[in-house]
């Protein structure tokens, strides 16, 4: 299957369930909206999603509190397999099959895969529960599967994951569940630096108004700015066009507010409100949290 058809059936898949979906290019293929958020990158082969992508996509996702998939077909080296999640720098990596259960029933896959093995969650809750009214410690339990009292302990204290090898033995000694489906996290991204001067330099007026900032690449606009309310900004150059169209599709999608920081004018575009460069720094946060409310998607 090529990439766009693809696409076109992971798009096909959202729609049908309802999701409202806006297709990009960039550091996601595809942003969709029903209850939730979702981002999505997809790739027949998934390994050649690349680290600055990876970046990008883990920004947006914890800026719009939304949840990120790599969608593909197979590594280098092997078939996706229906029911397990892959890992692409911390990216959950699933294939269209998998993809069809978390959408169409809700239903998380329970087994991780990456190049050590299978692995599963392991609810620590239950684990602590399970061991205590089997009358284990936890250096006989640890002694009686073959791991370390450390392990036990680290597993009882925090979720973490664990070889399936070893969860499967623990449940049939304790004769409970302990495992969990995958549950997508908030990621951990380090700090975003701009692309240009004049990114910086909108980035640093916005920072002096209490703004936090965030830098993207590879999407329809190029800064996330924070203050309560999530606003993305684009930083234009040249004015109009099609960047700002997907811009205006974007936040249809994600329902945020919006500004475009203009070097040329300050009119607006026909959805996304405009300040000009020069004007930033005059104007309040509380002004430009109305400015960027205006924008009509939103409505």
């Amino acid at each position: 299957m090529l990439k766009g058809s693809l696409v076109e059936a992971v798009e096909n898949l959202l729609e049908k369930n309802d999701y409202v979906t806006f297709g990009y290019s960039g550091c996601f293929d595809l942003a969709a909206r029903r209850e939730k958020t979702l981002f999505l990158k997809v790739l027949q082969n998934v390994d050649s999603f690349s680290e600055a992508q990876s970046n990008s996509l883990k920004i947006i996702s914890n800026n719009i509190n939304a949840t990120a998939f790599l969608v593909g077909l197979h590594t280098r080296r092997e078939k996706l397999a229906k029911g397990v999640v892959y890992e692409r720098f911390d990216i959950p990596t699933v294939s269209m099959e998998t993809l069809k259960e978390i959408i169409e029933f809700d239903v998380f896959p329970k087994f991780q895969r990456d190049r050590g093995g299978f692995y599963v969650e392991i609810d620590s809750a239950a684990l602590k529960k399970l061991r205590v009214q089997s009358g284990f410690t936890q250096r006989e339990l640890a002694e009686a599967v073959g791991i370390s009292k450390k392990a036990i302990y680290e597993h009882e204290k925090e979720q973490l994951r664990m070889d399936l090898s070893i969860a499967e033995k623990l449940e049939k000694l304790l004769e409970g569940k302990i495992t969990m489906e995958f549950s997508p996290q908030k990621f951990s991204v380090g700090k975003s630096i701009p692309s240009s001067k004049i990114e910086g330099s909108v980035a640093s007026a916005l920072s002096k108004k209490g703004f936090s900032v965030d830098f993207v690449s590879s999407a329809p606009f190029d800064i996330f700015a924070k203050e309560k309310t999530v606003i993305v900004s684009d930083v234009e150059r040249i004015g109009g066009g099609k960047r700002t169209l997907n811009l205006e599709r974007f936040i249809a999608v994600v329902k945020k507010p919006a500004f475009v920081v203009s070097e040329k004018n300050t009119e607006e575009h026909a959805e996304i409100p405009v300040i000009a460069r020069k004007e930033l720094g005059n104007i309040s946060k509380e002004e430009i949290i109305r400015i960027a409310k205006r924008a009509k998607v939103l409505k």
